[in-house]
């Protein structure tokens, strides 16, 4: 039994798209920007499903504008699967840079 489908043992049928978001909340249009957020979409015959990625650092959203945001080349961040509600809350943060959202989101985080 194996479990990693490699891209090229994927059923043709299955169809995965990628958006990738900046700081500002807007979609990253080159490859060489840095991105915060992500949605992947699967799409095959029956079903769509959307998944929801934010950055993270030391297990909290990771906030560009923070005290570490100086300093995002030496510090360790990963996309983590949150739910849509996080994710909501986090691009509202990305947009408007208003704490309300990042507050809000961090506190959806920890009940993912």
């Amino acid at each position: 039994m194996e479990y990693v489908n490699l891209p090229e043992q994927m059923p043709d049928d299955i169809n995965i798209q990628k958006t990738l978001y900046d700081k500002t909340g807007g979609e990253v249009i080159n490859k060489k920007e840095k991105s915060y957020a992500k949605i992947v979409k699967t799409i095959n015959r029956q079903s769509s499903i959307d998944r929801y990625y934010i950055k993270v650092h030391q297990s909290v959203p990771y906030d560009p504008w923070g005290m570490y945001g100086h300093r995002e080349e030496y510090v360790g961040t990963k996309f983590k699967s949150v739910s849509k509600e996080t994710f909501d809350y986090y691009m509202m943060y990305l947009k408007t840079r208003n704490s309300l959202y990042m507050t809000r989101s961090q506190r959806s985080f920890i009940n993912d």
